[in-house]
């Protein structure tokens, strides 16, 4: 005769199913955002330091040399 089996926890099926993900973003998009943010700024960059350089500081820089 076949020992009798021990049945299943019926709680362990429960809580499998209710298992919750991270609640944080992943690394990936993290990452991806980080590098839109850079480059944007980058691309933002040089129009503003182009008029940095023709308004203020390059009149200074003429007229100090």
């Amino acid at each position: 005769m076949k020992p009798k089996i021990k049945p299943r926890n019926p709680f362990v099926a429960l809580a499998k199913f209710r298992k919750a993900g991270s609640h944080e973003k992943p690394a990936k998009s993290l990452r991806r955002k980080e590098k839109q943010t850079l480059a944007k700024t980058a691309k933002q960059s040089p129009e503003s330091w182009h008029n940095r350089i023709s308004s203020g500081c390059g009149s200074a820089m003429i007229s100090a040399g």
